[in-house]
Parts: C-alpha cells; sequence; structure tokens
C-alpha cells in the first residue's frame, strides 16, 4: 500500500518537471491535472483523511518542511474503533506523506499519539522524517505496549527516521528531539519551562508545534527553538489594531506601476517608469534571463522583457514582487511563502469554479497577507492594487462571494475543514481541496527559490 501511494503521489506533489511544463501551452499549465478513478480516488482519500500540510518553520524564519497529523474527525473515529488494521492504513498513509516530502528536499514531520506507533514498524522511512509522539494522560500504557513503542522506535531509526517525544512521555529511550505542543497555553510559559526539564532532555533539539499566531511563533524562533509549526496568518482585526508603519517607498513605486498597468496606461510608459529604477529593471532582467527564458539569450532588454511577459503577467510579476518588501521581521521568509501559496490556491480553485477572471484571485490571495506582511492597513493594500469591487467587499467587509474563497483557506490553513461541509462542498470537498493546496505548495516553493537564487541581496 504505501509502496503504491508513493508511486501514485510523488509526481502529483513534486508537479511536472520545469522541461515538460514549458512545453505545455500556459492554460494547460496552470490548470491541476485530470484525476482518474480506482486508486487515484484511493489516494485522495487517504490525503483527505490526513488533512492539509503544515509549514514547519526553521529557527531561521524559513519554511523547511512540513508537519502531517491524521484529520482530527478520522483520530476520533480512530480512537473509538478497535481495528487495528484501520489505524495501521491510517500511519502508513502519514508516514508516506511524509517521506514524499523528503523527496523535494524538505523536512516531513508526522504527529500521531504514542500509542499508535506501534502500527508504523515495518514502514519505509529515510533521513528527512521526523515522528513526534503526543502522550495521552487519559490512555495508560501497558508494558508489553511500551515495549512494542520502543522497537518501533528502534526500527523506524534504523531506517534514518528520528523519532522524538512530548517531556510528559515516560519511555526507556531517549527522544531525538522534545515536541511541545502549544494549543492554550502561553507560549512564555512553554519556554520558561525548558530549563527545569531532566537533565537528559536538556540541548536536545526542541519542536514547537500547535502555535496559536505569527506573534507566538516568532517568540519561539528568537527563543532559539529548532523548529515551530502553527498558524502563521493573523486576523484582519489583529492586523487592523496594530500599530501602523509608513507604506515603504519601494512598495508605492511598485504599485504605481500596477495602477498604470490596471489604468491602461501606454506600455512605453510602463517600461519608461521600470527603465527609471536601477533596481525594479535588474529584478525584470534576472527574472528575463533565467532558465525559463533561455531562448533570449542574456542580452534581454527592459522593453523585451515587458513585451515578452505581456501586462498580465507583468502585473503578477510586480504584485509577487511586494511580498517580499516584509521587512526584518523573523518569520518573514515563512509568510512570504505562505502568502505564494495561498494566492495559487486560491486560483486553483477559482479554476476549477470555472470563474471568469481565476487570476484575480491570485491577486486576492497576495492582497489577504500584504497587510501582516508589510504592516500596513487592509484599505491601503487594496488602494495600492487597485482591486475590483468584489475583492474589496470581500476583504474590507469580509462578506461577498470572494469572501467565501478566503474563508475556505483559512479553514485549510488550521485544518477545520470538517467544522464547515457546507461550505467545503462549495469547492468539491475536501478530497478536492488537498490535492490543490498540495500543487500550490509547490508552486510556492519554487518561486521562493527562484526568488533566493535571483534577488538575493538586492532591493528595490
Amino acid at each position: 500500500m504505501v509502496k503504491s501511494f508513493l508511486q501514485h503521489w510523488l509526481p502529483w506533489i513534486f508537479g511536472r518537471t520545469k522541461e515538460h511544463a514549458r512545453a505545455q501551452p500556459a492554460a494547460e499549465r496552470r490548470a491541476p491535472g485530470p484525476l482518474a478513478d480506482g486508486d487515484d480516488a484511493q489516494a485522495i482519500a487517504e490525503l483527505a483523511a490526513i488533512g492539509a500540510r503544515r509549514p514547519l518553520v526553521s529557527s531561521a524564519g524559513a519554511v523547511v518542511g512540513f508537519e502531517f497529523c491524521i484529520g482530527d474527525e478520522v483520530a476520533r473515529q480512530l480512537k473509538r474503533q478497535t481495528d487495528a488494521h484501520a489505524r495501521t492504513a491510517r500511519v502508513e498513509a502519514l508516514l508516506a506523506s511524509a517521506h514524499v516530502i523528503v523527496h523535494t528536499g524538505r523536512i516531513g514531520f508526522a504527529r500521531m499519539p504514542a500509542q499508535w506507533l506501534v502500527h508504523a514498524s515495518g514502514v519505509d522511512v529515510g533521513p528527512g522524517v521526523l515522528i513526534g509522539l503526543e502522550s495521552n494522560a487519559a490512555v495508560s500504557v501497558t508494558p508489553q505496549v511500551a515495549l512494542d513503542m520502543e522497537q518501533a522506535i528502534v526500527a523506524l531509526r534504523a531506517r534514518g527516521a528520528q523519532v522524538g517525544w512530548e517531556p510528559e512521555l515516560a519511555m526507556a529511550l531517549k527522544p531525538d528531539f522534545v515536541l511541545l505542543r502549544q494549543g492554550a497555553k502561553a507560549m512564555s510559559a512553554l519556554l520558561d519551562a525548558i530549563p527545569a526539564w531532566p537533565a537528559e532532555l536538556q540541548g536536545l533539539p526542541v519542536l514547537v508545534t500547535d502555535i496559536c499566531n505569527v506573534e507566538e511563533l516568532e517568540m519561539a524562533l528568537y527563543y532559539g527553538v529548532t523548529y515551530a509549526c502553527g498558524v502563521l496568518d493573523r486576523d484582519a482585526e489583529a492586523v487592523e489594531s496594530a500599530a501602523k508603519h509608513a507604506v515603504p517607498p519601494e512598495v508605492r513605486r511598485v504599485s504605481l506601476l500596477l495602477n498604470q498597468l490596471v489604468s491602461g496606461a501606454d506600455t512605453a510608459v510602463v517600461v519608461g517608469q521600470i527603465k527609471g529604477d536601477v533596481g525594479l529593471s535588474y529584478r525584470l532582467l534576472s527574472r528575463i534571463n533565467s532558465a525559463s527564458y533561455a531562448q533570449l539569450g542574456s542580452y534581454a532588454s527592459v522593453e523585451q522583457a515587458v513585451l515578452l511577459l505581456g501586462r498580465y503577467e507583468l502585473y503578477r510579476w510586480l504584485s509577487m514582487l511586494m511580498v517580499q518588501f516584509a521587512g526584518s521581521r523573523k518569520a518573514c521568509s515563512a509568510l512570504q511563502e505562505m502568502t505564494l501559496w495561498r494566492s495559487r490556491l486560491l486560483e486553483l480553485v477559482a479554476m476549477e469554479q470555472h470563474e471568469p477572471a481565476p487570476d484575480q484571485f491570485f491577486t486576492l490571495g497576495l492582497a489577504s497577507m500584504l497587510g501582516p506582511l508589510l504592516k500596513i492597513s487592509q484599505a491601503e493594500v487594496v488602494d495600492m492594487l487597485n482591486l475590483p469591487v468584489l475583492a474589496r467587499q470581500a476583504l474590507l467587509e469580509h462578506a461577498g462571494p470572494w469572501h467565501a474563497y478566503l474563508q475556505m483557506t483559512k479553514h485549510i490553513e488550521t485544518r477545520t475543514l470538517e467544522q464547515s461541509a457546507e461550505l467545503v462542498a462549495q469547492f468539491g470537498g475536501t478530497a478536492g481541496l488537498m490535492p490543490l493546496s498540495d500543487q500550490a505548495w509547490h508552486w510556492a516553493a519554487e518561486q521562493t527559490a527562484h526568488v533566493d537564487a535571483s534577488d538575493a541581496g538586492k532591493a528595490v
């Protein structure tokens, strides 16, 4: 089962090769691939049961992997069941998802109740897979179960995986890392308890999950935890109540170009604005001189770049550029990647819903995160991007048909899709949304890698 799961989802999660993508027409590149019957349906059902992946952030503030866990509703059902085969199937699918991520060069972190580890001893894992075991005071562990768990840990470590657990979980073995869950606890209290841990836990890597907001996540990162995971988005109300910052000058220059494009300014005017900004010209030429546009050689001009991209792609590129002006906050890299994920997911879902202008949903996703990234008001973001009426309604009034798209993404981010069954069904159900979410994460990672390679240390 695990082998077939990996064989099917490796190409799906990684996406097609860049060479193959470039050979396709633009419309085909932007559309999600078709799904077949049989094994595909089973694989999607497994992904839906596992739930959405969640970004795993390093102490440097970048996304270095993803967390997977069994969905809450599925976990509740499994806890009520005595069928070991059902638990084994879910645990295998969970670890297979984490193992697949490793092939992208990132960490796959799988969380599960500690007692479920006995179903994982024969699973194919490897280096880069982290397995976090959650304690449960209400569940007693018999000596035989404890022995089976220790044997499973030894077997998993022999394959290269690392296994960690919460300090409350008494084990004869020493963990590879310490797992902490924030939940409703204050992050400061959670971190203050670390010096009081037993000596054998001191100095081990620490992974904090279930973090409730970005401020708490950044507190954990500043403290020096190895990995952190949780809700990276902030509520719009929290952003609006925070101290406002002046719009950075580079953002204003880009927003001027965006408004010129939307208002139909002559292409020569747009080219002139770009050429008058050395930093912006450099970024644009770096983009065009990348492997994606190798047919131009190494002598592309700004005029050629604008003509090749076209007004739509230029607008999209400039909008994405604004994501990079997030300042020096600790988690800015992770927030940038999450912004691109949300934007691409909204665009993919809009395609599935046959919206007439799915590209506008991409901009909607960017706009929904630019306020927290730039620490400016949502109204300023809406004005800078010259957004359409339905986008303004969704972002400023939290109403209208486009607001449902934002609600859907929030449920995916917080793993609460089961709490809004009617809304989720409107967008194709959990089984339809999970593959689109994975495609969007893959795309966001590619874009982030491109920015790091071509724009490192360059400012507009």
